[in-house]
């Protein structure tokens, strides 16, 4: 018998829990190891009723209301918290072992562990569903029924016999079936099902005519534990679906084979063809820098950083003057960017600043405003005028070609340089277009010239204006 400690003894948290739970109402009473429903025994204390939960007297009430269901009470505040449970659980048993007819529950397998029906995945990913286990509900006649009958180790609520054989029946009110005796029962291959009544409508235990519907009929509130049948024929679609999958992957591993021989034959054909490229490509390497050899043996000395450095020493004290009077001639902002070069203008063998103010005078100081000039027009006479290194230009020419072949042949090629020169050859070969560019870049910076959409590098000459008379601020 459970007994409730004393009030002074309990927490605030637990006097509350038993609170809640003593608010419902018994739905049976206990007598003569029968479970009774209220309409079923005379009224008041007179039914001779105990708690099923604490064994305290019970007095049988609302048997004739209209407002209320019939219900148990105890005689005295006996605070029981079980009452309710242990009630329901019993005359579930009691209903079954009486009325020997049971709703047994579809099997419908595991979703995770167990799918209805069968699925795999085959070797290529995609998935296959084997035979369904068509396993429906039904309803059962019981006989040889047994409440709580032992077998050793565990004791189902209720034992039986149907049509199929042994059946166990587990009640659930609080407590579900745990997975040491569901592993038991499946150990000896018996049946059994678990009806859950742990959400029952809190009226229904009070309406004998629909608690004895819910324990006996209900297809919602039952499943399978264990039901060996059915899981034998799930067991024998998924060795079918197995067996099924394996011949789909011995295809699938046949045809793969199959690829990698033919990858395998296009490797190596590919492999020779690549060796036939290779020294191909080795041979016309060799040939392409056999007629830049003697350019590419002077790149590194006349590229040299001191040279640079000295070169541009050299041709500033030789232009020195002329540069001086120049000057004198030219507005601020046309001064300010000659004075003012690309890093490779030294390229044609004169002081930067002196083949500035003199492509300055000769395109534009010289020409009425309106005129045209053309980028490569003042490329082509800055060399012509002076004396630019021939080496150098020709390796220039030589990958400025190159580049060009490259979208011709349909690819977006930006960097210049030669496939035939190496990573630092093509690094130290010197630009002899973009200290052109950037200087009308300059003079467009200061207004001398403004472009024209076409053709590609087209300028036109500027009227005078005070703009020019001052230095650009770019």
């Amino acid at each position: 018998m459970n007994t409730i400690p004393e009030p002074s003894i309990l927490c605030n948290s637990e006097n509350d829990a038993i609170r809640r739970r003593a608010g419902f109402r018994v739905p049976f009473g206990l007598r003569d190891g029968r479970f009774w429903a209220p309409a079923e025994v005379l009224k008041g204390k007179a039914c001779n009723c105990d708690c099923p939960g604490c064994g305290a007297p019970l007095a049988a009430k609302a048997q004739a209301s209209r407002c209320k269901r019939p219900h148990f009470a105890h005689l005295a505040d006996a605070r029981c918290a079980t009452g309710r449970e242990t009630g329901i659980h019993g005359r579930a048993k009691q209903v079954i072992a009486e009325r020997r007819i049971l709703g047994l529950p579809a099997w419908g397998g595991d979703l995770l562990d167990m799918p209805n029906p069968p699925f795999a995945r085959d070797d290529a990913g995609f998935g296959h569903r084997g035979r369904f286990v068509d396993y429906p509900a039904r309803q059962v006649r019981l006989v040889h029924v047994e409440v709580e009958r032992s077998f050793g180790d565990y004791q189902p609520d209720v034992y039986a016999r149907d049509d199929a054989g042994e059946l166990l029946i587990e009640v659930r009110v609080t407590h579900a079936v745990d997975d040491r005796k569901a592993t038991r029962v499946r150990a000896h291959g018996r049946r059994m099902i678990e009806i859950d009544l742990s959400r029952l409508d809190r009226e229904t235990p009070h309406d004998p005519d629909a608690f004895e519907q819910a324990v006996l009929f209900d297809a919602t509130n039952r499943h399978w534990i264990s039901c060996p049948d059915a899981l034998e024929d799930w067991r024998a679609s998924k060795h079918e679906l197995d067996a099924q999958v394996d011949s789909r992957n011995r295809e699938i591993r046949q045809v793969r084979e199959q690829h990698a021989q033919a990858e395998e034959q296009r490797q190596v054909r590919e492999a020779l063809e690549t060796k036939d490229k290779t020294a191909r490509k080795a041979y016309m390497h060799s040939q392409l820098r056999a007629k830049h050899a003697e350019d590419l043996a002077q790149l590194a000395l006349l590229t040299a950083p001191e040279r640079i450095d000295s070169t541009l020493r050299e041709y500033k004290i030789e232009a020195e003057a002329r540069v001086g009077k120049l000057l004198d001639r030219v507005p601020p902002a046309v001064r300010s960017a000659c004075l003012r070069a690309h890093h490779d203008a030294w390229v044609f063998g004169v002081d930067p600043a002196l083949w500035q103010l003199l492509a300055y005078q000769h395109f534009m100081a010289s020409q009425p405003p309106g005129s045209r000039l053309n980028q490569k027009d003042v490329a082509a006479w800055v060399r012509r005028s002076f004396n630019p290194d021939r080496a150098l230009y020709r390796l220039f020419v030589t990958q400025y070609a190159g580049r060009a072949e490259a979208r011709r042949a349909g690819f977006s090629k930006q960097k210049l340089d030669y496939w035939a020169f190496t990573e630092d050859e093509n690094a130290r070969i010197p630009n002899f277009y973009e200290p052109i560019n950037e200087f009308i870049r300059r003079l467009e910076g200061a207004r001398i010239v403004r472009p024209l959409p076409h053709p590609l590098g087209e300028y036109e000459v500027q009227p005078p204006s005070q703009a020019c008379l001052h230095p650009s601020p770019t």
